[in-house]
């Protein structure tokens, strides 16, 4: 038996925000108990860092390639085991299902469910060769309750840049996977960290804005005070630089998201799960 573990603080990014071609993200699941992560915050001494969600990316194909045939795909990217060092390699947990979930809705101002219609639940074997097997499980919902699964073998991880010496990373590996619905690709592998986040930048805001507010908790004037500049995007200090991430991207057809169904809104959150035996212990 699995227990969610986690439910992704990432979605912060994209949560309550309609995107153009009708993707909506919402930041709930119905499992629980569930705890947020978000970069290091999850981690603890018995919990291992890549059962960390980051963050979530969920967009048409064609908004990133420009090319109007790749409108009929979706792309969704979860990032987990966050602050890697750079050609150190890094393993998903074989302990653990990592998912995305998606659920149908029929327009942009209907209401948030956040029970799945389709979840793509991946899982890893164990590392070989700095590389390890991927297997994805499609499972199909009616009202909550599963009605279909499909099991099939996702290819394998792509591995690390060798820690010494000049020899280059591995070429991707984009894994070409068939189902009774149409064809996935799936990497999994290390790559850097795309959130960027300037904390000096923002405990210094912070902690001005704390200068601004009176001990009965009524706003002081401001008017003498020195305000503290924003960093333009030249100066900001980016924390995550340098750090890579454990990603999962995955393309998908959207008919096969639609399953027959008009409904071209999607909810899309993501989940990390463990077995009830070892969730007890985080």
């Amino acid at each position: 038996m699995f227990k969610t573990l986690m439910s992704g603080s990432g979605l912060a990014k994209l949560a309550g925000i309609t995107l153009t071609a009708g993707i909506v993200a919402a930041a709930f699941h119905t499992s629980a108990p569930v705890m947020a992560s978000d970069h290091d915050d999850g981690e603890t001494n018995i919990k291992a860092r890549n059962l960390n969600l980051t963050d979530l990316y969920a967009f048409r194909e064609d908004w990133q390639t420009g090319v109007a045939g790749d409108n009929g795909n979706m792309i969704f990217i979860m990032n987990t085991n966050p602050r890697s060092l750079p050609r150190q390699q890094y393993f998903f947990n074989t302990n653990a299902i990592y998912s995305f979930q998606v659920s149908r809705r029929s327009g942009q101002n209907a209401s948030v469910t956040g029970v799945a219609d389709i979840s793509f639940d991946f899982n890893f074997g164990t590392p070989t060769n700095n590389s390890q097997p991927i297997f994805v499980n499609i499972r199909r919902f009616s009202n909550g309750q599963e009605v279909s699964r499909e099991t099939l073998s996702a290819g394998q991880t792509t591995a690390a840049a060798p820690l010494l010496g000049n020899t280059p990373a591995p070429a991707p590996v984009n894994n070409a996977v068939a189902t009774s619905a149409g064809a996935l690709t799936v990497f999994a592998g290390l790559r850097e960290d795309p959130f960027f986040f300037d904390v000096d930048g923002y405990f210094r805001t912070r902690g001005f804005l704390a200068t601004q507010i009176s001990p009965n908790n009524a706003r002081a004037s401001t008017a003498n005070a020195a305000l503290v500049p924003f960093s333009t995007a030249a100066t900001a200090v980016d924390f995550a630089k340098g750090y890579n991430v454990n990603a999962i991207v995955m393309r998908v057809p959207i008919a096969l998201l639609l399953n027959g169904t008009t409904d071209r809104v999607f909810d899309v959150w993501e989940t990390i799960s463990v077995p009830q035996v070892l969730s007890a212990l985080q």
